[in-house]
């Protein structure tokens, strides 16, 4: 895929991700999307579209409280099929402690959907204080 359009694929998915638009990111992730979390949370590597928004609809609740949740794109570099995005998060963890940490998805697309999503973060900041 182009740079651009990879780009905008992957805004088009944050945006649902945002709403809470399954449909929307189901249209936008391959069928057999994987996704790769940080070791450290214990999900393994979801793989296929409705395995990996199961994964995160039940991992976002099980680690935070949602309604404090608040996430602000620092960066975004795209290049060809490739697109990196730094996010900074904050919210209570699901234990009621403040965390704050920041992230980076590397997305990848091919024919028009995203065929790969890597997480990556402070693993031991987020134990530390969601884990522990």
């Amino acid at each position: 895929m182009q740079t651009e359009d990879s780009r905008a694929l992957v805004l088009d998915y944050m945006r649902a991700q945002e709403r809470g638009d399954g449909e929307r990111m189901l249209e936008i992730l391959a069928d057999d999307v994987c996704w790769t979390p940080p070791a450290s949370v214990g999900l393994g590597a979801p793989r296929g579209s409705q395995n990996v928004l199961q994964a995160m609809a039940e991992a976002g609740p099980r680690f935070f409280d949602l309604a404090s949740m608040k996430s602000d794109v620092l960066w975004i570099a795209a290049d060809g099929d490739k697109v990196i995005v730094r996010i900074h998060m904050e919210a209570k963890a699901a234990s009621g402690r403040d965390y704050s940490n920041e992230y980076v998805w590397v997305y990848q697309c091919a024919d028009g959907k995203i065929v790969d999503i890597e997480e990556h973060t402070d693993s031991r900041r987020f134990t530390e204080i969601v884990l522990d």
